[in-house]
Formats: structure tokens, C-alpha cells, sequence
């Protein structure tokens, strides 16, 4: 017989399974907005998309007798494939007992036997599950072998490298751009300003023209607004989300400052809703399953299970460019993570 109860718990679970289910786009959809990126919802297995290609400069002077053949276009399939993930969360009821005030009930007893906290815990296991995928995003690599939110998904700067050894990302296909490091300026320093600024005008005339998206680690954006300080003794105009607008793009190209890129040097220029996000969490099923454990009744298992996935949908230099720095990830999730010795790191009292 279970010694903690479960069944209000599970009870609980069902009855908000909606909001649940809603939770991890929640947690995401701050991060999917100032990126551009699209919400792709209820991908089954994989969704494909398929570019079209038009073969330019196909009008010619009329001779008789000359007509040449002219091809049409080319075509390349862009695929979504989502990824099952998981989490597995083990829990001692006992660790979290209520602290109740009376002169009737002893302090911190769980006299029910059911579990304290079940909205918080439910929605705190959902909010981590859906900020490990946030962490996910950019960086990931698909590899069961990694046991942690970089093996859940190919994630975009992984996309980027793949099409990168494929060829489809190169100088020669005009979508890729050298740039030095770009890194925190002196008191009288230019620098980051320089390169973003020459980085965006060495894009294809049609990508310049387009609203932009300059996509960039975060401390990166903090040394373009520290240079652009430099350069004008004063703050570079921002947007109404708090972004800074490209000093010379004409208001065009806005600066993204991006916690889910990480640290590196990679920087992305794009139009918005070129990048896709898949997921599918909306189904019918329970997305949060609660049930006792057989090897101690005293614990509580919580199961999360979800399809998830990126896509980057075209690489042309009409709508992409990259330079040829390597990201870094970030591990932001939760308030504390398994160490490199897998020892928890509690945080200190």
C-alpha cells in the first residue's frame, strides 16, 4: 500500500492538464518573439516545406533563329523533424512539508498523507521542462547518448553547421561573412559597433533592404550599446521590446540580444519568421502523469513526454547571413544543475 497518497495529486493534474500542456510555450514564447521565431504546433513525426528557386536573367534580345532554352527554377525540401523528450522527476513528499501555524496541528506535518504543494509542484516541473528546452534551442544536438537538454533536438546553430557541411552555407553561396571577434569595447573603443554595422552592409542588397533581425549572443549586444555610447555619448534608439536598432541600417535592422545563444561569436542575420520552433504537446493525452514508485512507496513520480523540433527555413543570402564564429551554450535553467562531477550544487541557505 502507497504510503503517500497520490490521488489528489494525480486529481490536480488532470484538472489543470490544459494549462499544463500551455506551460512550456509560456515559458517559451518570450524567447520564440524577440527572435522571430514561428510556433509550428501538432507536428506529427516531421513537417516539410519546399523552397522554389527562380533561375534569374532569363529575358534575352529576340533573333530569329537563335531562341535558347532557359531552365525555370530549383526546388529544396526544408524538414521539421521532431523529437521525443522527457523528464523523469522523482519526489519525496516529505522534503516539502506545509508549515502550518495553530495551536491544534504540530508544525510541518503531513497529516493527510497528500502531497504539499501540487500546484506548485506540478507547474514548477513543467516551467524547468520548458526552460531546458529554451536552453535546447539554439545549441542542441539529437544524441540519445547525452543525457541532458543538449541531446533532446537538432537546434538551430546545429542546423546552421549541418547546412554549413553541406554546402549550402558557404562564401560562395554569398551567406556567410568573416568577421574578428567582437567583444567588449575601452572607454574609447568602436569596435563592435564597426563590425555589426559592416557585417549587415556586406549582406545581399534585398536582405538589407527587408526588416531585419540581427541575431547576437547576448553580452555581445551589451558591447554594441557600450561602443555605440562610445562613438555618440549616448544610448542607440531602441524598439518597444527594448532592442536596439541598428545605428545605420536606416531603422531596418534590429539587434537581438539572446540568452538562448549563448556566449560564443556566431551572429545571424535574418528575416523574421525564417526560423521555425515544432512542437507537439496539444493532444489529447495527460501531459503531466503522476503515479507512486514500486522500490519506495514514500516517493512520487512525475512524467513529462513531448515532441519537439527546429527548422531553419531558407539559407539563401537573400534572407540569411551568417559570420564564422562558433557559438557556446548556456545552461540557464532552473536555479541550480547537476555539476561536472554529477554532484548536486544546492544554493545556499
Amino acid at each position: 500500500m502507497a504510503i503517500i497518497d497520490i490521488s489528489t495529486l494525480s486529481e490536480t493534474a488532470n484538472l489543470i492538464d490544459r494549462e499544463l500542456k500551455h506551460l512550456p510555450y509560456v515559458e517559451l514564447r518570450e524567447t520564440l518573439g524577440i527572435h522571430g521565431i514561428n510556433l509550428i504546433q501538432n507536428v506529427q513525426n516531421k513537417d516539410t516545406i519546399t523552397n522554389f528557386f527562380r533561375k534569374g536573367g532569363i529575358a534575352k534580345p529576340y533573333v530569329p533563329g537563335t531562341v535558347e532554352d532557359n531552365d525555370l527554377a530549383k526546388t529544396q525540401e526544408r524538414i521539421l523533424q521532431v523529437e521525443k523528450a522527457y523528464a523523469n522527476v522523482i519526489d519525496e513528499p516529505s522534503r516539502f512539508k506545509k508549515t502550518i501555524v495553530g495551536p491544534d496541528v504540530l508544525l510541518g506535518k503531513n497529516k493527510s498523507k497528500t502531497h504539499p504543494w501540487e500546484v506548485e509542484c506540478l507547474t514548477s516541473i513543467v516551467r524547468t521542462f520548458g526552460e531546458d528546452i529554451c536552453d535546447a534551442l539554439f545549441p542542441a544536438k539529437r544524441d540519445v547518448a547525452d543525457r541532458s537538454p543538449m541531446g533532446l533536438f537538432h537546434g538551430f546553430d546545429t542546423l546552421i553547421d549541418v547546412d554549413v557541411t553541406a554546402g549550402l552555407i558557404s562564401e560562395d553561396e554569398g551567406n556567410i561573412v568573416e568577421t574578428d571577434e567582437i567583444k567588449k569595447p575601452a572607454s574609447d573603443e568602436t569596435d563592435a559597433y564597426d563590425q555589426l554595422l559592416a557585417f549587415w552592409r556586406r549582406a545581399h542588397p534585398l536582405l538589407r533592404q527587408a526588416s531585419t533581425l540581427l541575431l547576437v549572443p547576448f553580452d555581445m549586444g551589451d558591447a554594441y550599446d557600450d561602443a555605440y555610447f562610445n562613438k555618440y555619448k549616448t544610448k542607440p534608439t531602441m524598439d518597444n521590446y527594448n532592442r536596439s536598432i541598428l545605428d545605420g541600417s536606416g531603422g531596418k535592422c534590429t539587434i537581438v540580444r539572446s540568452l538562448a545563444m549563448g556566449t560564443g561569436q556566431r551572429i545571424v542575420l535574418t528575416v523574421p519568421g525564417n526560423f521555425d520552433f515544432g512542437m507537439d504537446t496539444f493532444s489529447d493525452g495527460q501531459f503531466v502523469t503522476v503515479r507512486n514508485i514500486e522500490k519506495d512507496p514514500n516517493f512520487v513520480q512525475f512524467w513529462i513526454q513531448a515532441d519537439y523540433g527546429c527548422r531553419i527555413r531558407n539559407v539563401h543570402r537573400k534572407v540569411f547571413q551568417i559570420n564564422e564564429g562558433k557559438p557556446v551554450p548556456n545552461a540557464l535553467s532552473g536555479d541550480y544543475q547537476i555539476s561536472g562531477d554529477d554532484k548536486i550544487s544546492e544554493p545556499e541557505d
